[in-house]
């Protein structure tokens, strides 16, 4: 534990070395507005789970007294983006003004370097991944927070600023990616199970190249919604007090395909994803959370062909990223090289695998 003592506003605080007068109006803010007239640091807490590869993470408590005399404390979760330009409190602001079920921003700051920092309410993170996918209370936990932030509707201003994804783009890089995968796998440098599948082609490169060929004309043709763009178990975490399942991590949000965020778990083959309870139950329980919002009746059967549709698109879309990481090993869960080039190489494998076993399945 560190502790930041109160002094004057010129001090260097452990806040990621914040002058206590830039970090004044962040503490008036969890004051609830009012005038503070000291208050103190400690780092009591550790992170957890999923570092996330963007930021620099911290979890302060300040402790703080007010000039009317009231005395509080908040432990709050402070992020330093590590690149100029990007940033997420704009995310946290438009979409607190629609009710999005997200964590309260405290303030945000621009460093000298132009890097934003944002100060959120503190949550409990998801830290077993896996158990929350395997338990179907909280699988469909997450689902309902997921329908109820894909249901936002953004402001005509708001969307005007946000990305929205190109799947046609997105899907004609595959093809050369594809070809790097069969070169490398081809010459032994992912691994003997990747050497085989590539050695043995038989048509699978082509299978692939067209297997994403096919998908831009019926992706085209979806619903267009608010997405996270990188929504997994521990892209949500429990509010301490109210128990509440809440979306965080909002640097990616954009627009494109509605049901992008929850096809990777209700899209993908049973083989690829396990499913705590049928995927047409879940299917239902996420949709009618949806429905509740947009008041908008989605066929159960056209969504989940929409899923399965996304759940390759994005398969296909992220497999650059596994064949770096097969290659350098540079995961943020371990500094372990060759561990991370042997998890990537077995998850490319993976990959693979239930790609051309769909390629193979009728039209």
């Amino acid at each position: 534990m560190s502790t930041d003592h109160p002094s004057n506003g010129k001090s260097p605080t452990a806040v990621f070395g914040l002058l206590r007068r830039q970090l004044q109006p962040v503490v008036e803010r969890i004051a609830g507005g009012e005038a503070v007239a000291s208050f103190s640091i400690s780092i009591d807490h550790q992170l957890e789970g999923h570092y996330g590869y963007g930021a620099d993470k911290l979890i302060p408590t300040i402790s703080y007294a007010t000039q009317s005399g009231q005395r509080g404390e908040a432990t709050v979760f402070v992020k330093l983006f590590r690149e100029a330009g990007r940033g997420e409190a704009r995310h946290y602001v438009e979409l607190a003004n629609h009710g999005a079920p997200i964590s309260r921003l405290f303030g945000a700051l621009t460093t000298g370097d132009g890097r934003e920092m944002i100060f959120l309410e503190y949550l409990q993170p998801v830290v077993d991944f896996m158990g929350m996918l395997e338990d179907r209370r909280q699988f469909e936990q997450l689902l309902s927070v997921a329908a109820r932030f894909n249901a936002v509707t953004p402001t005509p201003e708001y969307a005007a600023t946000l990305p929205r994804r190109d799947f046609a783009r997105e899907l004609s890089e595959v093809a050369p990616v594809l070809a790097r995968i069969w070169q490398h796998g081809a010459e032994g440098d992912l691994g003997d199970d990747l050497r085989r599948l590539c050695s043995a082609d038989e048509g699978k490169l082509d299978a692939l190249r067209q297997l994403a060929a096919g998908l831009v004309e019926p992706i085209a043709g979806m619903d267009v919604g608010l997405l996270h763009n990188d929504f997994y178990p521990d892209s949500a975490a429990w509010h301490r007090e109210t128990g509440e399942l809440l979306v965080v991590d909002l640097e990616s949000v954009g627009l494109g395909p509605r049901f992008y965020d929850v096809a990777r778990w209700l899209g993908a083959p049973d083989e690829m994803q396990y499913h705590a309870s049928a995927r047409g139950l879940l299917a239902e329980r996420y949709l009618g959370e949806y429905e509740q919002y947009t008041r908008r009746r989605i066929d159960l059967h056209q969504f989940l062909v929409e899923a399965r549709s996304l759940w390759l698109a994005g398969t296909l879309t992220m497999l650059f990223f596994f064949l770096d990481r097969s290659l350098d090993g540079r995961m943020d869960w371990t500094d372990d090289r060759a561990e991370g080039r042997r998890q990537s190489q077995a998850e490319l494998h993976t990959q693979l695998k239930a790609l051309l076993s769909e390629a193979k399945r009728p039209s």
